[in-house]
This record gives C-alpha cells, structure tokens and sequence, in this order.
C-alpha cells in the first residue's frame, strides 16, 4: 500500500453510514405503501456510494491531479446527452432510466466543478479564474436547460466561494461577481418560466400563494410544526402517512422527519451534519498544498449549502428548489456525489497526514 493510503479517518465514513441508515428509516416512513422498493434502491445506491468512498482513497494522488478535465468532458457530454435522450419527469428532462433508479448528471457535475475549479486555481492566473468561470457557466446553462435553475445556480455558487478562497486577484473575482448579479437580474425579469418566478415570488409572500406555489411549503411548516418537541412517532403521523407534503421522500423529506421526530430528531439530524462540516474544516489545516486546500473548501461548501437549503425550503426560508438532503433524501445520484466527494476529502487526509509525518521524521 502507497504511503499516501495509510491514514483513514473513522468518523466521517461512520457519520455517513449513520446518516444513511437513518435516511432508510425515514425513506420506508414516506413509502410505506410502495413496500420496500424505493428502499431498496436506494440501499443499493448507499452500498455503491460507500464502496466509491472508500475506493477513491486507493486512488494515487497524482491520478487523481490528472483526471478533472477528463471529468469536466465527460459530464457536458452527459449533459448534453441527457436533453436528448434523458426521462421527463415533472416536465423536466434531467435523469437517465437505470435498472436500480435514476442516474442525475447535474449530481456528478458538482463534484466536477469542485475538482477543475481546484485545478485551474490553484495556480494565480487570470486566465485560470477566467477559464473556470466560462467553464462552469456552460455547465450552468446546459442545467437550466433541463429545467432546473436551483442546480445551475447552485454550480456558480460553488465556483464563486471556491475563487474566493483561492489566492486569484480579488479585483478580477468582484468584477465576474458583478456581472452575475447583472445576469441574475436579467434571467429573472427575461431568462424565467412562469413558474419558476411563481416561486421567487411564493417565497417572499406565502401566503399569497398558499393554493399554488407556496403549497408545499405552507404545508410542510405545519407538518413540521405538528411535530412538537419529541414529535408524533414513528409511522404514526398523519401528514407522512398520507403524504400531504408532495415530495415527501426527496426534497421535502425533513418535514417527515420533523412530523415524525420532532425538534429533537431533527435537531439530532443537523448535529450529524455539522459534526461532518467541523471534521471537514479540521482537515484544511492538513491539505498538503492549494490544489486540495480548495477541494476540501469546495466540498464543505456544497455539503453546507445543499443542508441549508433543503431544510431552509422545507421551513420556508428559502425559495424552493430541487435540492436533496445529503445521504437521507431519496436519490442515487445525490448519495455517490457526495460519498465521492467525501472519498476526496480522506484522500486528502491521508496526503496531508502523510506528509506531515514524513516531514517529522
């Protein structure tokens, strides 16, 4: 075994498979009628997520620096193939039909961003911001094209804190950022369908828009509510039983486990979360060099914004998007991202680990 595989840390991989196991639970709470088919995919999913965990830390890091662009390549290609070829579900065309579920390209396409981005910035140069931002906005159009607008805006988001935290020209960076809030602008009076506005919109004025827009929003805060402190039990509350909160499996499936477990359990939930956040931000002071050091801030980054936004939505914080909760939302692509994702942070870990002892020695 390379001396760069011989560091492993325990804890995020058991904090994981503790998310899962309890995303499980909460999935059967939500599908009981459909017996334990989405169950089982999606245990299916969490095995071979775990298995590209841990098989990611066996990678040479020098391999690893090698293949971005190759992955940048290979998702705009599925991107692209995917608005030809991919299943319309919701009127939107983004997954591809696979024997064990679906397969989402916009989900690889975050951990593609996180690697080219950290390629292209680590070095100071202009030319790399400017690249990477051209680079990611393509990704981002081809997206919005599917349609799903919170995960494009989601792809420059990580880009954005990414270049922030890279040692590139605050200047240049300030001046791309004020061209994306001029963009924001113009997509949203010009660049948006009705009902993605109908959002924004249901957003700022609920109530408003109760029967519409800010449906399952309205009724996710009172399934949420009805939860209490300890909530109502386990396969005993009436909003999940009988599925008043739409998407209750996928993206609104903190409100199934507030109804169900109350402030506590979902308190408890987030605990994981940021347990998982704090060992991340831990490990930046061990990146061996920049190239990881802005791996490790853009996978923290998209952990914590994917958290915040699925349970901000679900409590009407934020506009509703299609954003998964990590490891308990159900949804194949989402669960191998981010265990790939995490498999970088280890393979970071165990470099920076390594080098320190050698340098000690």
């Amino acid at each position: 075994m390379p001396w760069e595989n011989r560091r492993f840390d325990v804890l995020i991989p058991l904090l994981v498979i503790l998310l899962m196991i309890f995303g499980l639970v909460v999935l059967y709470s939500t599908t009981v009628d459909y017996g334990l088919s989405f169950v089982k995919k999606q245990l299916i999913w969490n095995i071979i997520g775990l298995i590209a965990l841990f098989a990611l830390l066996f990678v040479r890091e020098r391999d690893i620096k090698r293949f971005p662009w190759l992955l940048y390549f290979l998702t705009l290609i599925l991107l692209i193939a995917v608005l030809r070829y991919g299943v319309i579900s919701g009127g939107a065309r983004r997954w591809f039909s696979l024997r064990i579920g679906y397969f989402q390209p916009s989900e690889v396409a975050k951990m593609a961003v996180i690697l080219f981005t950290a390629k292209l910035l680590s070095v100071s140069s202009r030319k790399n911001l400017l690249l990477s931002f051209f680079a990611v906005l393509a990704y981002a159009g081809f997206v919005a094209m599917e349609p799903d607008l919170g995960t494009a805006v989601l792809l420059v988001l990580l880009w954005a804190f990414m270049a922030l935290f890279s040692k590139n020209s605050l200047k240049a960076f300030f001046t791309i950022f004020a061209i994306l809030l001029i963009l924001a602008v113009v997509i949203f009076f010009f660049g948006l369908k009705d009902y993605q506005r109908q959002r924004i919109l249901a957003f700022l004025d609920p109530k408003s828009h109760r029967q519409t827009a800010a449906y399952n929003v309205v009724q996710s805060l009172h399934t949420i509510g009805s939860g209490g402190l300890f909530g109502r039990g386990y396969l005993k509350a009436p909003s999940t039983k009988w599925n008043y909160v739409p998407k209750n499996h996928t993206d609104f499936i903190f409100s199934a486990i507030g109804e169900q477990f109350g402030f506590l359990g979902s308190s408890l939930c987030i605990i994981v979360y940021m347990l998982i956040c704090l060992r991340i931000l831990r490990f930046l002071k061990l990146a061996k060099d920049d190239f990881w050091f802005l791996v490790t801030i853009g996978v923290l980054f998209n952990l914590l914004i994917h958290v915040f936004i699925n349970i901000g939505m679900t409590m009407g914080l934020v506009p509703v998007t299609g954003i998964p909760l990590p490891f308990v939302s159900y949804g194949g692509s989402s669960t191998l991202s981010f265990c790939l994702q995490l498999g970088l942070i280890l393979k970071s870990y165990a470099v920076g680990k390594g080098v320190l002892e050698q340098e000690a020695r």
